[in-house]
């Protein structure tokens, strides 16, 4: 779990800068995260300090240097709320999972499926998780009873198909990736529409949310893609032998930001058109035309 940090200015200048890096203003960041966009200025100011989860959804959402704060590997936003209140309690006891099982009287693999959100305890151990807990009867009956919800609203179809999928099996994104053996944040980038997963996952991944690959293939964006800018952006780096990480680069960006330029999610500003048409070998003219501005 990301533990509590002594927030600075330094944290806050390196949240705005992220933030500036991905092409996102303050209110599309509040309104990612449910906050307002005075909050959002007070944590770039560094006078307020964003709580843990909040922290967890910065760093998935702007790709933030997890070197200034210990990895999100605590559970996710998307946990039922008995399964994040376990490992809370378990956490900050800094007690283990045979422990824990130990003082329930309850087999480690039960004990793991109600952490993990993919199974619930019965009536009959509510009073032994009350007692774990240290709260009523009637507030474990509460947790139990509250569901696995992937907030999904607003992905791509392709991510709404895996949330979808992902909310039915009752399955985290942590647990996700770990099947799939690659990062959480590879995850995040398939579910908001950065990047597509390549065959071998693919195929990997429809096992795993137990579908056929020809349905999860037929969710996958018909084109890379969507705009006449961002099949100029596909071909030139093609041609030049460029992935999109190094066009980031070469225009100072990130590249869920190029990712956006290509599916026209969001318009190059102005500086970075002319950035743009350096990295491409490009007349900036043509750039300028497949933007959509007028010369």
């Amino acid at each position: 779990m990301i533990e509590q940090v002594a927030w600075s200015p330094r944290l806050g200048a390196h949240l705005e800068a992220s933030r500036q890096r991905a092409g996102m203003r303050r209110v599309d960041l509040a309104g990612q995260l449910s906050v307002s966009e005075e909050t959002i200025r007070l944590w770039e100011k560094g006078s307020v300090q964003p709580s843990v989860d909040r922290l967890a959804r910065l760093i998935a959402l702007l790709a933030l240097e997890t070197s200034e704060w210990p990895a999100p590997t605590g559970p996710g936003p998307d946990l039922p709320p008995l399964a994040r209140r376990l490992r809370t309690e378990r956490d900050g006891r800094g007690m283990t999972q045979a422990a824990v099982v130990k003082i329930l009287g309850v087999p480690q693999a039960t004990y793991a499926g109600w952490e993990t959100g993919r199974s619930t305890p019965g009536v009959p151990l509510f009073a032994g998780l009350a007692s774990f807990l240290g709260v009523a009867e009637s507030d474990v009956a509460t947790l139990c009873a509250s569901p696995f919800i992937v907030d999904y609203a607003g992905w791509p179809p392709f991510g709404q198909f895996i949330g979808a999928r992902r909310q039915e099996l009752r399955l985290g994104r942590a647990e996700l990736a770990q099947a799939l053996d690659v990062s959480q944040s590879t995850v995040v980038s398939w579910e908001l529409g950065y990047r597509v997963p390549g065959s071998t996952h693919l195929t990997r991944l429809a096992q795993v949310l137990s579908v056929d690959t020809a349905s999860l293939a037929a969710a996958l964006p018909r084109r890379l893609a969507t705009t006449t800018l961002g099949e100029l952006i596909l071909v030139r780096l093609r041609e030049l032998g460029l992935r999109s990480t190094d066009l980031a680069r070469f225009t100072g960006t990130t590249e869920a930001t190029v990712s956006r330029w290509v599916h026209g999610r969001s318009r190059p500003a102005p500086k970075n058109l002319t950035l743009l048409a350096e990295a491409l070998r490009m007349p900036y003219a043509h750039v300028l035309e497949a933007a959509g501005h007028a010369a």
